[in-house]
């Protein structure tokens, strides 16, 4: 472990072997499980209550993403002034606070728009900051299951936020933002002083440096597939995560009630998944996780196509639910492993960059193409065979991987790098200098 490791690991010894994940878990449920996802189930009650009319909602949901977006960049800027730890707690403040002001409602459409944005771009940063200030520090042996750990406050936040808008319908919507926030705030205040703590890999300052980071033609061929596997699997959930209530009510005519107890299911399977598929990931590697669980997530997308009982219905949402989120600490995962911990913020931003132009692109070319049908199997079909081909760019990883010897964070062969080469004195490609 190098120098940077073993200082990020002195927190994680002082306080507990799993801490590090449960402060973790609190920043992805902050910025992601409620900033996000809590709006799924705010927007319909949005427009009941007559806040905002349903394009208007819509385009609060479109300002997150745009956010989260935005957010990535605004991290590299941050990185300048700010340590890494020092940038998780103010983007949970902001989170919490983000809350409370879209509680009064009278500051009208802009108002909630420049705060929604705020919240995407603040859930960016945590999920991008948290995990690798964590993860290098772990073990090898207990990477996977804190990984999970980290990233099932996504599913924990989309359950709290089912449970606790409907208790609060009654109170009004003003009430339910407040208590979103009072809960994003016990969450800071809980890790506050962890995060202050914590040290991660430095970021290399200067923007020359940012637009490197960013460039693709100077990432090793097996990070552009993982790239490429990670950027598609935003696509294929969005189905799920934008159409799945509606698809439900709307195409197949059940009760808003039936749609609300699938869309918890969903949650469900995103609380537990993380963590079980860290488990599973250490007993049989990352790889081998990640391309089992894009081929059984594009399962649990095409399943709708195929039956459309109760059944089917319930399986598919455990499905998409479990792996959504699961899928994302598998492959921060395994970039740590294939670039090492010097190269894990670079690369990790990377995959988010990518991710959120997939989602944010995917979402609006689905609106689109939902113009006028009445219909959501085109979109399952698409989604499917995205899902099918993140598996089939974790295959080809492996069999790279399995024909060069690839130290993580050391060296690959030149034939395997893509961009500029610049050979070492063994005659090999340095990942980074």
């Amino acid at each position: 472990m190098d120098a940077t490791a073993s200082t990020a690991a002195r927190p994680a010894a002082n306080q507990g072997a799993w801490f590090p994940g449960l402060c973790g878990l609190a920043a992805t449920l902050t910025g992601v499980g409620i900033g996000r996802f809590a709006y799924v189930a705010i927007l319909p009650l949005l427009v009941q209550q007559h806040w905002f009319s349903r394009q208007e909602a819509g385009w609060l949901g479109a300002a997150n993403l745009t956010g989260y977006f935005a957010g990535i960049f605004v991290a590299a800027l941050l990185a300048r002034r700010l340590a890494p730890g020092q940038m998780v707690r103010l983007a949970m403040l902001l989170v919490s606070l983000s809350f409370f002001a879209c509680g009064w409602h009278g500051g009208g459409i802009h108002w909630f728009l420049v705060w929604r944005t705020v919240a995407g771009a603040c859930g960016a940063i945590l999920m991008v900051q948290a995990p690798v200030l964590i993860l290098p520090a772990t073990s090898v042996a207990r990477r996977g299951r804190v990984g999970g750990i980290i990233f099932s406050g996504v599913g924990l936040g989309i359950v709290a936020a089912a449970t606790v808008v409907p208790m609060l319908i009654a109170q009004g919507l003003a009430a339910t933002w407040l208590t979103l926030g009072a809960l994003c705030s016990m969450m800071t205040v809980a890790t506050w002083g962890f995060w202050d703590n914590s040290v991660g890999p430095a970021p290399a300052p200067g923007p020359t440096r940012w637009r490197a980071s960013l460039s693709a033609s100077r990432l090793p061929l097996p990070i552009v597939l993982l790239l490429l596997a990670y950027a598609l699997n935003a696509i294929g959930y969005l189905p799920h995560t934008l159409f799945w209530a509606d698809f439900i009510s709307g195409e197949l005519h059940r009760p808003l009630l039936q749609a609300g107890f699938f869309w918890a299911c969903f949650g469900a399977g995103a609380a537990c998944g993380p963590y079980l598929t860290g488990v599973v990931a250490d007993r049989i590697g990352l790889a081998p996780t990640l391309l089992g669980g894009f081929t059984l997530k594009a399962l649990g997308v095409a399943l709708p196509l195929m039956a459309q009982g109760d059944g089917a219905l319930l399986v598919s949402s455990v499905l998409v639910g479990f792996f959504s989120p699961g899928i994302v600490g598998a492959a921060s995962g395994y970039a740590l492993e294939i670039g090492g911990a010097a190269n894990h913020r670079r690369y990790w931003t990377v995959m988010n960059v990518g991710f959120s132009l997939a989602q944010a692109g995917g979402a609006s070319a689905m609106v689109a193409l939902m113009a006028g049908r009445s219909s959501y199997s085109l979109l399952f079909a698409i989604s499917t065979l995205c899902l099918l081909l993140s598996s089939a760019c974790i295959g080809a990883i492996m069999l790279l991987r399995s024909k060069v010897e690839c130290q993580p964070g050391i060296a690959l062969k030149a034939e395997y790098e893509t961009g500029p080469l610049r050979p070492s004195r063994q005659g090999e490609t340095r990942l980074d200098r």
